[in-house]
C-alpha cells in the first residue's frame, strides 16, 4: 500500500501535470487568435501551394502610404472566402495610383498560407 507521503507526492505530480497541460493548450488558443486564425510561421505550408482567387468588388478604402486597398467583395470560391469587407495589402503600390473610393473593380487574391495580397487589380 502507498504511504500518505506517496499519495501526496503522487496528487502534487498530478496537479503539476494538469498544470502544464492547461498552459500548453492556453498557448495554441493565444497563438490562433494572434495569428489571425491562422497558424504561425513555422507551421505553415510551403510558399509552393499558393492559391489564387478572383472577385469583384467595391474600393471602400484606400491607404497609398501602407500599400493597402479595403474592397467590400462577393465570395472568392477558390479561396473559400465568403463574401465581405476586408483591407488588403497589394503586391506594389503602385496599383493604387489610379484607384478610388467607391470604384467597382475585379482583383486577383494570393494566399501563400499566411497572407493574402492583391496582385492585380483593375
Amino acid at each position: 500500500m502507498f504511504h500518505d507521503t506517496d499519495q501526496e507526492a503522487m496528487r502534487q505530480t498530478l496537479i503539476i501535470f494538469l498544470l502544464l497541460l492547461a498552459i500548453v493548450g492556453a498557448g495554441s488558443i493565444t497563438a490562433h487568435h494572434e495569428f489571425g486564425g491562422r497558424l504561425p510561421e513555422q507551421a505553415q505550408a510551403p510558399a509552393s501551394s499558393q492559391r489564387t482567387g478572383k472577385g469583384t468588388g467595391l474600393i471602400q478604402q484606400i491607404d497609398r502610404e501602407k500599400g493597402t486597398v479595403t474592397i467590400k467583395h462577393g465570395p472568392l470560391r477558390e479561396l473559400n472566402m465568403p463574401g465581405m469587407t476586408m483591407s488588403f495589402p497589394v503586391k506594389d503600390k503602385a496599383m493604387l495610383s489610379f484607384l478610388q473610393p467607391l470604384q467597382k473593380v475585379e482583383f486577383e487574391l494570393t494566399d501563400d498560407g499566411r497572407n493574402y495580397v492583391i496582385t492585380t487589380i483593375k
